[in-house]
């Protein structure tokens, strides 16, 4: 079983090289699993990514650095990064490890048996430290209308950045992105479910970036149009009788 680690960045090169480094790569090691580690920037100072790319080489090759995306959208990010992948499941995760890696402790033993494993910071079982005010209304905003728009039955959390999907299905996923900015897991959400993939939900620990800012107003207002947006392409996102046909995968 192989996992590929993918990681859409934006100028955060230190924090990324010290998580690899210090975490990722030594919980990884422990889990007799084969791993890659993908990094998908997206928006950064060239300079700062030429950095990246050389520091990673050095440092292990099991990662690799995609070419830089001009755009910084972390949903071009995440597409770009499971087009890479060459894995049997593609686990996503935020460079701050806003999410805490014990999560993956729940989903190893079921490999295999679902399509998707989703965070869930309001699930029993996770501790969630959302921070400033801001952060935390944010949170309830996103929840709120996701629920109120999609009424998704296998998943209430869709902004957490932590995910993970069999390779497979992923590619089909993407394959129906529309977006590549904020509401891009909202996509993912509506598609896993709209087609009948077997989810998931994990509880996790998971605590807030200090140093992540949010455009709260303008971040808002983008997200309530993408979910319009999203809505409205319903038809996109269900996947076609050929892609069925070749899909191999619990339903």
């Amino acid at each position: 079983m192989k996992v590929s680690i993918i990681i859409p960045l934006k100028n955060q090169t230190d924090k990324v090289l010290y998580n690899i480094e210090h975490k990722i790569m030594p919980y990884f090691n422990k889990t007799g699993l084969t791993y890659d580690i993908i990094l998908s920037p997206n928006g950064s100072d060239p300079k700062e990514n030429e950095r990246l790319v050389k520091e990673c080489s050095e440092l292990s090759a099991a990662i690799k650095v995609l070419p830089l995306q001009k755009k910084g959208a972390k949903g071009l990010g995440v597409r770009k990064g499971i087009e890479a992948s060459s894995a049997d499941y593609d686990l996503i995760m935020d460079a701050d490890l806003a999410t805490d890696l014990s999560a993956f402790d729940d989903i190893q033993p079921a490999l295999g048996e679902y399509d998707a494993f989703v965070a869930d910071r309001d699930m029993a079982g996770s501790d969630a430290n959302h921070g400033h005010l801001i952060r935390r209304l944010a949170h309830r905003i996103s929840r709120d209308l996701v629920r109120r728009k999609f009424h998704l039955k296998d998943i209430h959390d869709t902004q957490c950045g932590f995910k993970c999907y069999r390779d497979s299905v992923a590619k089909l996923m993407v394959k129906h992105q529309r977006l590549d900015g904020i509401a891009y897991d909202v996509e993912h959400a509506y598609f896993l479910t709209l087609n009948g993939f077997k989810i998931k939900s994990v509880p996790v620990k998971w605590n807030n970036d200090k140093d992540t800012s949010i455009p709260f107003f303008s971040a808002s207002s983008e997200f309530a149009g993408d979910l319009r947006d999203i809505k409205k392409h319903t038809q996109d996102y269900l996947l076609t009788i050929e892609e069925k046909e070749s899909s191999h995968v619990n339903r």
